[in-house]
């Protein structure tokens, strides 16, 4: 397994994951905002970026590539920041690792069994010929065929790039097969194991990722847990209200 990933600052590492479909740049503002105190591992999580796969591609393998990267950067103890599916992959981490994990931070997921809610930006993924692809914008009309929200397609298409000679066409910076693949694994809950160290789920107040009746398998995983919620921010809170999230990662770190 490789994982690609950029170092930011100096002190205590703190590993920064992002969500589905993504890459590192996605929290590179709240990592350089942190990086004056810590010392920030922002990684492409596997299957994204410049990330290799795992295989078969599950929360529990996604998490052990992680670790594996952790030791070949000589990290005995370190924090986790992630955000929606690197929420996931972090809880996965500090469930399997109790004593690696310093502090644990979660964004806007629950480590529970979700219902398929991507299967409509994968048929608009799908729909798009990379080999025949003209422009982004043609992508984009393609893209807003399957997804009414400007924002999701505009996210989207920060991944789509030029594919290197060479090869012609275009390619997506994530392994859109793999993740088709193993989505059912992926909207898994977490493993049914515990972490007693101190753990913050900042929630946004429009999201419904995060459930009062998700709140029973939280505590049962994580005992040692405090939540913080960003009022007027959805899924994306950490883009909507970077000032408000950062303040909120900043006071728990400390």
């Amino acid at each position: 397994m490789t994982i690609a990933y950029q170092v930011l600052g100096q002190g205590k590492p703190l590993i920064v994951i992002h969500g589905l479909f993504g890459t590192s740049d996605n929290l590179k503002q709240i990592a350089k905002s942190l990086s004056d105190q810590y010392k920030i591992y922002l990684i492409d999580a596997p299957a994204h970026g410049d990330s290799s796969t795992p295989d078969p591609l599950t929360l529990n393998n996604m998490a052990k590539a992680v670790l594996e990267f952790a030791d070949q950067q000589g990290l005995t103890q370190f924090s986790l920041l992630g955000h929606s599916l690197g929420g996931k992959i972090a809880m996965e981490i500090a469930l399997l690792e109790n004593a690696r994990v310093d502090k644990l931070i979660v964004a806007d997921i629950a480590p529970v069994q979700y219902k398929s809610r991507h299967n409509h930006i994968l048929k608009g993924l799908n729909s798009i010929n990379l080999e025949t692809l003209e422009n982004r914008q043609q992508a984009n009309e393609t893209l807003s065929q399957f997804i009414d929200d400007v924002g999701v397609t505009g996210f989207l298409l920060k991944s789509l790039t030029r594919a290197e000679k060479p090869q012609s066409g275009w390619k997506w910076r994530f392994d859109l097969n793999a993740l088709e693949l193993g989505y059912e694994n992926l909207i898994k809950g977490n493993s049914l194991l515990t972490y007693p160290g101190p753990t913050l789920y900042i929630i946004g107040g429009n999201s419904n990722y995060v459930l009062p009746e998700h709140k029973n398998e939280i505590v049962t995983r994580f005992q040692n847990t405090s939540v913080k919620v960003i009022q007027n921010a959805g899924h994306w809170l950490h883009a909507e209200k970077p000032t408000a999230f950062i303040k909120i990662c900043r006071d728990f770190l400390a």
